[in-house]
């Protein structure tokens, strides 16, 4: 089948979005299907000026054949500079929507005589629901929609988007007085409107696409609009091997935290965590790698606090085993939200495929998996003292940082048949 790809990420990029659909590309050509993706270009690790955007050609599209033994034919978009506040991203989201949606009416270049037979659109770009919806009519062809997380339902938290990111800023206080409203409403009908109107569905987790069953029911069951669950376990690049089983006391815990610092994870109450162990004798020595919009008030509370948390940049992911070795424990953490109960970090996968001890911050699908594949313990969210009793048992018993091998095996599963089979399976409804 020819199959339309739809993204505002894509590699060479290297984050969850991009590394998940470069997998499920390979997936589709090692089946015999053609994939051509229409994608703005790599920009959301740079910041460029408005004369730099502008002279770099930014706003224009053309066409990439990705090296590395891929043979996706990429269009790339227009698009403008990303930014780190939410307004900045609503605005490069919209243009990049607005860009994608001009690819698609207008054809150009190697998609003049293009009729795709299915249209697939990644999701967490919020507009690209709508461009996909639209793409399906200009081209006659069924759509389905690869939902990364609990959408529309996040936007029902926007009023705690920004609790980790210190004061508002006056702009961010006056947007969210109306404007933050209206366009949250607008963001849910149209998300609402395009996933009911899917030939299909993909999911990243269980309880995601039961509710998501619940939600768009069918009367005859028969005709139930597919739902398939492909799991981010795309293979993992780290080379970490397992360090010996420890029988003596550790005297102090390394945590690591290799992720995104951002709005959900609410990654103070670590911080925090790190400082109760600290005030009743315990070292917990605590690293982020990663980069995000709470970077700088996680930087704050930890010098405010005089705590042993260290900062290091984005790695690349065969770049992390050294971070992996030096970790006693790893950190997966999400905050309180109640849609986040439906949603699972892709590093949970990545853990649990190395074999590194997890501490995980969470409740819903994550702490099920977790605590069902003996891949670590789980403590509640915002709730930092449970989260330094957990660390303090860990260096006092470290035989507790052995983990089960079952969540390795079962991740290896989930990425050689299981997700697959799902994606394959919604594939072969339209052919």
């Amino acid at each position: 089948m020819k199959i339309l790809v739809i993204s505002q990420y894509w590699a060479p990029e290297n984050g969850v979005p991009q590394r998940r659909w470069t997998w499920l590309t390979s997936i589709l050509e090692a089946d015999g299907h053609s994939v051509t993706v229409i994608a703005p270009p790599p920009h959301y690790d740079r910041s460029p000026s408005l004369s730099e955007w502008w002279r770099s050609g930014g706003f224009r599209t053309r066409i990439e054949h990705p090296e590395g033994g891929r043979t996706e034919t990429i269009v790339r978009t227009g698009f403008f500079p990303a930014g780190r506040s939410l307004t900045q991203r609503i605005l490069n989201q919209a243009v990049v929507a607005v860009a994608a949606l001009w690819v698609v009416v207008k054809r150009p270049g190697v998609l003049e005589d293009y009729r795709p037979e299915l249209i697939i659109g990644s999701v967490p770009a919020l507009p690209t629901a709508v461009v996909t919806y639209l793409a399906s009519k200009r081209f006659h062809a069924p759509y389905v929609v690869d939902l990364r997380d609990a959408w529309p339902e996040l936007i029902n938290e926007r009023e705690s988007w920004n609790s980790g990111l210190g004061n508002p800023s006056l702009r961010e206080t006056l947007l969210s007085k109306g404007p933050v409203q209206f366009l949250g409403a607008v963001t849910k009908h149209a998300i609402n409107f395009s996933l009911q109107r899917a030939s299909a569905l993909i999911v990243t987790s269980t309880r995601l696409g039961n509710s998501l069953r619940q939600k768009f029911p069918e009367s005859d069951s028969s005709n139930a609009k597919p739902i398939a669950v492909v799991r981010n376990v795309f293979p993992v690049e780290s080379r970490y091997e397992r360090r010996p089983k420890v029988t003596e006391s550790l005297g102090q815990l390394n945590v690591l935290y290799a992720g995104t610092l951002g709005r959900a994870q609410n990654l103070s109450n670590a911080v925090y965590a790190v400082a109760i162990a600290q005030e009743n004798g315990y070292e917990v020595n605590l690293r982020f790698v990663g980069a995000g919009a709470a970077r700088q008030e996680l930087v704050r509370i930890a010098k405010a606090l005089a705590v042993n948390v260290e900062f290091s940049s984005r790695a690349a992911a065969e770049e992390l085993s050294e971070h992996y070795t030096w970790a006693d424990s790893a950190l997966v953490h999400l905050t309180d939200w109640d849609a986040l109960n439906r949603a699972v970090p892709s590093k949970t996968y990545e853990l649990m495929s190395c074999g590194l001890h997890i501490s995980a911050v969470a409740d819903g699908e994550t702490k099920a998996l977790v605590e069902k594949l003996g891949a670590g313990h789980v403590v509640s969210p915002e709730k930092p003292h449970e989260l330094a009793l957990l660390w303090k048992k860990l260096i006092d018993e470290p035989q507790k940082l052995e983990v089960s091998s079952e969540g390795a095996s079962w991740v290896e599963e989930q990425r050689t048949t299981v997700a697959p089979n799902e994606l394959l399976r919604v594939v072969k409804c339209f052919q």
